[in-house]
């Protein structure tokens, strides 16, 4: 974690100013880009002075301190642990479930700070079993092809090209292992990723090529920053959530008024997709390996009976059309690991939920969003792109 995270996170539980307890923290050696100002905008934590105090190449310098260990403390009397880089910036329930199954060593250095962490957890079951699926997947499937740049824009154009990146400070909702934030930063965005699984450890390692990329655990319900961010996006995500309509209620929170909300979700499935959501009702139950092992086994099927007659009939101008209804033509375009991580999503994720456009238009409006905008997302199943403009005033 970088001292420049302090100026947009906040207490996900009251909205309470964020201080820091760094138990340990290391310089590196990343190659900063040039500003022409300081990044931060209402407080520089580094030197606990107004960005005004600061200038430009000590703004610099501190981009290349990373806290590895620590913790964040609000007023309230939460405190959030900063494991691996990360801040942790997840509900207590939910922090306190990943700690104790993924981060006992920590915990046993500092276990004294989190107390509640050693008790027995009780937390919303769904939201758990979220947290381990994404957990799972995202740091199985974890190559960043450099094929998902051309997939990353194809989950949000029209409303986001390239030069809208350039330069600006961008929210993610939920990055995964960082595939679509480190694009974004590839664009020239300093782009904050926040995802609820413990994929962010993935998403992390990616930081060190992207020095202004940075990584936050937390929970689209209680997303944990202040409205500071040029525009928040959020892809394949939305349609993972148990309750998406209360999810962007509370993400509008963090976008600035006149400001753009931009995202991707699942439409409402063709005929032939009722087979998977069936399927579903038992692979969301099997362990993580067998259901790994499985979608190889489905992606190899695809291959066979879909993918290859689709690259034989989309190139004979006879069949062209014919080839262009085939399920699953879009992974014909990428390696066959995309494919398996395909089946591997849609069956693993313990909740998925499907919109239809006025859905769409409803999970925005309701939000506060005006001026929105949605369109079919070419190539693909059934999914929405869409662009919301938060209301000025209520």
């Amino acid at each position: 974690m970088k001292y420049r995270l302090l100026d947009l996170l906040r207490c996900p539980n009251c909205g309470g100013v964020l201080r820091l307890t760094s138990f340990r923290s290391e310089a590196t050696s990343a190659v900063i880009p040039d500003f022409d100002a300081p990044r931060c905008e209402i407080h520089c934590a580094r030197h606990d002075a107004t960005p005004r105090q600061v200038d430009a190449q000590a703004c610099r310098d501190c981009y290349r301190t990373e806290i590895t260990e620590g913790k964040l403390a609000c007023t309230c009397g939460e405190t959030y642990p900063i494991v691996g880089g990360i801040p942790r910036m997840l509900p207590r329930e939910l922090r306190d479930e990943s700690l104790a199954t993924y981060h006992r060593e920590f915990l046993a250095t500092h276990g004294e700070h989190f107390p509640s962490a050693q008790a027995t957890f009780g937390g919303n079951a769904q939201k758990v079993a979220t947290l381990h699926a994404f957990s799972y997947q995202w740091t199985t499937f974890t190559r960043n092809f450099e094929y998902f740049r051309e997939i990353f824009l194809g989950f949000v154009r029209p409303f986001l090209e390239p030069k809208d990146f350039q330069g600006k400070v961008v929210l993610e909702v939920g990055c995964g292992s960082g595939r679509p934030a480190s694009v974004a930063a590839s664009f020239g965005a300093e782009v904050v990723g926040m995802d609820l699984s413990e994929a962010v450890q993935t998403a992390h390692s990616m930081t060190q090529h992207y020095p202004l990329m940075h990584v936050v655990q937390a929970d689209a319900y209680a997303p944990p920053f202040r409205p500071g961010f040029d525009f928040v996006y959020s892809v394949g995500v939305l349609q993972h959530i148990p309750n998406p309509y209360e999810a962007v209620k509370r993400i509008s929170s963090v976008v600035q008024p006149g400001h753009r909300f931009v995202i991707w979700v699942y439409g409402v499935r063709e005929f032939w997709y009722q087979p998977i959501d069936w399927l579903r009702r038992l692979t969301v139950h099997m362990p993580f390996r067998m259901l790994h092992a499985l979608s190889y086994v489905l992606a190899v099927v695809s291959e066979i009976f879909l993918l290859i007659p689709y690259r034989i009939l989309s190139r004979l101008p006879v069949t062209r059309r014919l080839a262009e209804r085939i399920p699953g033509r879009i992974y014909a375009r990428f390696p066959f690991k995309e494919n398996v991580l395909g089946w591997f999503d849609r069956l693993g994720a313990p909740v998925t939920c499907y919109f239809s456009k006025p859905d769409v238009q409803r999970l925005l409006s309701d939000a506060g969003f005006e001026d929105i905008r949605i369109v079919s997302r070419p190539d693909a199943s059934a999914s929405w792109v869409a662009e919301g403009i938060k209301q000025t005033s209520p």
